[in-house]
């Protein structure tokens, strides 16, 4: 009988044996699972002066994965109209410089994953921005986008959504694609009161507004 079964594995294409074996290692936990999952956290931190308002969650849309996915396959990042010279060193440069940057806004709705704006945004930048990568712990690296808007820069706005606009790559591009083309900043993440991630707050304008974004990348 073991005979007629196992002349029957090649031509099945299957190997019970080696199937039945790896379920149980990976059941009872004897499987290596490291670095075979990764865990993408998306958090918000707003202050008005010193005191920090929420720490929340946002949400990440659909053409934030799909610049994460080009990033991964392209041989070189190129944006012409910006400047910028192939390779992706000079993006960095761009979020101090603005034309990255994070706006505010008062709309409504929850986010959806075809989201390419906030629903009813303030134009007004932020008068400063700067960012950061770091290590927080082993297995865990973050980088970090914080916008500041001084005193009196945004009017006593009823402030009910957020978002972070990367100059992204939002069409999937195919594998080893020559150049990975960004555009103008798009929106990669959005965060809202309807979402329930945080209750809509009005701008003091007697102090500044500091909004921080921080990707943080851990090993599950």
């Amino acid at each position: 009988m073991r005979n007629i079964l196992e002349s029957c594995i090649p031509l099945l294409g299957l190997d019970p044996l080696r199937r039945i074996k790896h379920e149980l290692r990976q059941r009872l936990g004897l499987r290596n699972t490291f670095g075979d999952r990764i865990v993408i956290s998306d958090e918000v931190l707003v202050w008005q002066g010193d005191r920090l308002l929420f720490r929340s969650k946002g949400h990440i849309v659909n053409q934030g994965l799909i610049d994460i996915v080009n990033l991964m396959t392209a041989t070189n990042v190129a944006g012409a109209s910006y400047g910028l010279p192939t390779g992706g060193s000079a993006l960095n440069k761009k979020w101090s410089q603005k034309v990255q940057y994070m706006r505010v806004g008062t709309g409504t709705g929850v986010t959806t994953s075809a989201m390419s704006s906030l629903v009813t945004q303030t134009a007004t930048a932020a008068d400063s921005q700067s960012g950061a990568t770091a290590m927080p712990a082993l297995g865990t690296y973050r980088i970090s986008w914080t916008a500041t808007w001084n005193a009196g820069t945004l009017a006593a706005i009823d402030v009910s959504e957020l978002g972070l606009f990367l100059c992204l790559d939002v069409t999937l591009r195919a594998f080893e694609i020559a150049n990975m083309t960004v555009s103008d900043a798009q929106l990669f993440s959005r965060l809202s009161n309807s979402d329930g991630d945080f209750t809509t707050f009005t701008v003091n304008t007697a102090v500044p507004l500091v909004i921080e974004w921080r990707l943080t990348f851990t090993f599950a």
